[in-house]
């Protein structure tokens, strides 16, 4: 969605060192977890991060030092081009993008903010700029599908007790490994927007970790058992929508897809759903027959003893503690909520850009209960 003279608005240099006000610890630390598995949808009493400040007068500059394992810094060099000199170069550039760029109103400036799409654009100043628009511009598009996500709305509660989606850990390769099992989702209780709102707060909440803006993800679908309204929920506008959303608007790193025992008749809403995506994406997909196929690339350490792994800590109390990081950066995630943009703008821009998306905009009103 460039849209600007790249001269103007990209001409800043020079250095400048700064600290991330978040620095998560990997998720498959042991933890022993009071709270029975029951009572995952409880608010716990744990301290919460402050949501960032994104009022263009007052821009965020915080220090920034690399804290990360050396396997990171080692992927941050090798694969994304990330120096202490040109993450220092290209933050200030786009800080200084953003205070100029008049179509953006409000934004956060904070390093771990940007640094999602520095390293998701291999420090490309204009490229990040650019995912940075199509991010806000998706959120604007499709509020009901993007924002004022609440993590005690009863679909998301639904979904995060029926726990379909778990976040394993980190792999030898850094990367961040995620299962889901399709069976665990009710399609009779949620809908697709209601879905890809969980998702959002899933995805949302892993962005503010720099092991997952720079190792990736790995996502392991298992399909067995899966009931087949799920797939048949979803329509055109939908798949359109999340694949233009997951793989072009949020800075997310896909390093791996792995799925398993996909039902021959979902296999057309499938291809449908790819057909949106780009030909690199779909080069990371592999599907197999059987579970078993898929289990041989799981790492047996952050692997369920039901897939052949060695884990020892039980899916439910995985589950638990991802909740509780989402309860400690929910602040952070509604705080995104305040970002700004001209909607005149960008409304015209993302219309050119994808005319067959137009009529979605009846979603923009949904209201959640």
């Amino acid at each position: 969605m460039k849209q600007y003279d790249e001269e103007k608005n990209l001409y800043l240099g020079g250095e400048q060192r700064m600290e991330p006000s978040v620095n998560s610890e990997p998720f498959t630390e042991v933890v022993d977890f009071s709270v029975q598995p029951s009572s995952t949808t409880e608010k716990t009493n744990m301290s919460k991060l402050a949501a960032y400040p994104v009022d263009k007068e007052s821009v965020m500059v915080d220090k920034y030092t690399f804290t990360l394992p050396e396997l990171y810094r080692e992927i941050a060099k090798e694969e994304l081009r990330e120096t202490d000199q040109v993450r220092d170069v290209a933050m200030t550039q786009m800080r200084e993008w953003i205070i100029r760029n008049k179509y953006i109103h409000m934004c956060r400036t904070d390093a771990l903010f940007l640094l999602r799409f520095l390293r998701a654009n291999k420090f490309s100043v204009p490229m990040a700029c650019e995912a940075l628009e199509r991010y806000l511009a998706v959120r604007e598009m499709y509020p009901g599908w993007f924002k004022h996500i609440d993590i005690m709305e009863p679909a998301t509660q639904i979904l995060l007790k029926d726990g379909p989606v778990s976040v394993l850990g980190r792999d030898s390769a850094g990367r961040t490994v995620i299962l889901i099992r399709m069976d665990l989702i009710n399609a009779d209780l949620v809908t697709p927007v209601q879905i890809c709102r969980y998702l959002t707060l899933m995805v949302e909440t892993m962005l503010e970790s720099e092991e997952v803006q720079i190792g990736g993800l790995m996502l392991l679908i298992d399909y067995t058992g899966v009931a087949m309204k799920v797939f048949q929920d979803w329509g055109a506008t939908e798949l359109k929508i999340v694949m233009e959303a997951w793989t072009r608007c949020y800075p997310v790193q896909y390093r791996e897809i792995h799925a398993a025992k996909l039902p021959k008749m979902a296999i057309p809403i499938v291809e449908q759903l790819l057909s949106f995506g780009s030909p690199k994406f779909r080069e990371i997909i592999h599907c197999y027959t059987s579970v078993a196929e898929m289990q041989k690339h799981m790492e047996p350490s952050i692997t369920p003893k039901k897939y052949g792994g060695t884990m020892e800590i039980d899916l439910n109390v995985v589950n638990k503690r991802f909740w509780d990081r989402m309860v400690e950066l929910e602040d952070v995630v509604t705080g995104l909520d305040k970002m700004e943009i001209d909607m005149d703008h960008y409304t015209e821009v993302w219309d050119k850009l994808n005319p067959d998306l137009m009529e979605a905009r009846s979603f923009k009103n949904l209201i959640f209960d």
